[in-house]
């Protein structure tokens, strides 16, 4: 399923679109510049292991690298997609917690993604970057604040292309479904792909929606 428009969200969320703007503009400066933004701010789990257990490293340098990260991709069709799904999910959320709310939430939550990724492969040398353990926060704060909302999708069906409107919450279950059980059949292998930045990022928001919608 390739989501494509959020029908309840209406007007210009301002945050979401300069977010990526700037993940977008990253991703141009990483093809101009060949590996040295990687070089300069790539982190593996095993970097973040380190500096955690041992002190090994500046914890300010290494909060910087998971920021940076947060906005670099590793090609073409990571950023597309996860632009897309920010797209999506991400105005109404903006518009339900404002944005300097959102802005704190959206921070908070790739760090949180990046450090949960850790806690399953702290022996791991391979570079984490990427948008989705935040985006994939924002979609955990959908499902508690916008369940019955109907995401337009297209659902590729062998040759035939189908355009429906799914429920909110069965979208993003059986995303997160799909992520649990990739993160599951990963565990104790190497993976290019951070199933538990998406899997943290995700429950980090799903609480805080839970918190949230308590508490308005």
């Amino acid at each position: 399923m390739i989501p494509v428009k959020d029908t309840s969200s209406k007007g210009f969320a301002a945050v979401t679109i300069l977010i990526i703007c700037a993940n977008v503009a990253m991703f141009f400066e990483e093809t101009r510049t060949g590996s040295a933004l990687f070089d300069l701010y790539g982190v593996s789990p095993h970097d973040i292991w380190l500096n955690l257990t041992n002190g090994r490293g500046s914890l300010l340098r290494l909060n910087l690298s998971i920021f940076v990260s947060g906005f670099m991709h590793g090609g073409y069709l990571h950023l597309t997609s996860n632009m897309l799904f920010l797209y999506v999910f991400g105005p109404s959320i903006e518009k339900e917690l404002g944005w300097m709310r959102y802005v704190v939430f959206y921070t908070a939550a790739i760090f949180i993604s990046f450090y949960t990724h850790t806690l399953f492969f702290h022996n791991s040398d391979i570079i984490v970057v990427g948008a989705s353990g935040a985006i994939a926060a924002v979609m955990g704060i959908f499902i508690v604040l916008k369940p019955k909302a109907k995401i337009t999708s297209i659902i590729p069906v062998f040759f035939v292309i189908k355009i429906a409107q799914i429920p909110a919450f069965v979208f993003i279950l059986i995303w997160f479904a799909l992520q649990g059980l990739n993160g599951y059949f990963t565990i104790g292998a190497q993976t290019s792909t951070a199933w538990f930045s998406h899997i943290g990022g995700f429950v980090m928001g799903f609480v805080y929606g839970v918190i949230y919608r308590m508490n308005r």
